[in-house]
């Protein structure tokens, strides 16, 4: 799901918009996208998933109808929700780690705000210890800094290096089109990233319900010219691209 592509769906059955079997942009997992108590930090300029939130007691039972669904035949599984992980409810995560146990899921994907790095720290040696690997994803979106901290507000901090970011975390996101991005910064980043995290999703703002302009000139260049480039998975090994908001099949 992109940012501004708009996260309520609620009219229609959660489990067409919340579940995927290895989807063709992401094969060898599967996916839920699950409802939490929506992202605390709420300010970067390109977001509106945390409209898909609600109280525990409404997304608890919505999430065990879409975990219910879970088979373990991939052995990973991937966690989506409008926020970090520590801000689903407790009852929920509850859940994810004992199917993961009972289904021999062995890879378990979420991701994190870098407020919350410490905690994922400790989340991965609890997990290992359970037997569960972690790969933990975090947004990073561009390691142009003040770029990434002036205008796209994402709250990690200018002073923080990309080395210490996959100190902890071994996959990213990456986001391309907003006003004032160029290829070259895109191009750097994605280099950055493939020789510092395991698996790197660049997702396409789609502008809507962010609140920054897209850049349309940017976005169509980039569907046009170098999705089929960024897809050689030859020459890009881990690359994810997603430029749809429904690449990932849910959402």
């Amino acid at each position: 799901m992109a940012p501004g592509a708009g996260a309520s769906r609620s009219e229609v059955n959660p489990v067409d918009i919340r579940y995927s079997l290895s989807p063709d942009s992401d094969p060898g997992t599967e996916m839920v996208l699950l409802q939490g108590r929506g992202c605390f930090w709420k300010k970067c300029s390109f977001c509106d998933y945390y409209f898909d939130s609600a109280c525990d007691e409404q997304s608890v039972p919505l999430n065990e109808s879409v975990l219910a669904h879970v088979t373990g035949e991939t052995g990973r599984l991937t966690v989506i929700n409008s926020g970090s992980w520590f801000e689903l409810p407790e009852q929920t995560r509850e859940l994810i780690l004992r199917i993961c146990r009972e289904k021999e899921i062995s890879e378990l994907s979420t991701e994190t705000h870098w407020a919350y790095a410490q905690r994922t720290r400790k989340l991965r040696e609890e997990l290992a210890a359970a037997g569960i690997r972690l790969s933990a994803r975090i947004g990073i979106e561009t390691f142009n800094a003040d770029y990434r901290e002036d205008v796209m507000i994402k709250g990690i901090g200018k002073d923080v290096t990309p080395e210490q970011i996959a100190e902890i975390y071994d996959e990213c996101c990456l986001l391309y089109g907003m006003e004032g991005q160029t290829e070259k910064q895109l191009r750097s980043d994605i280099e950055t990233a493939l020789q510092l995290f395991r698996r790197v999703y660049l997702n396409l703002y789609m502008g809507g319900g962010g609140r920054y302009p897209e850049d349309t000139q940017l976005t169509k260049d980039f569907r046009k010219r170098l999705v089929p480039e960024f897809r050689d998975t030859d020459k890009y090994p881990g690359l994810v691209v997603l430029a749809d908001n429904t690449d990932l099949d849910v959402g």
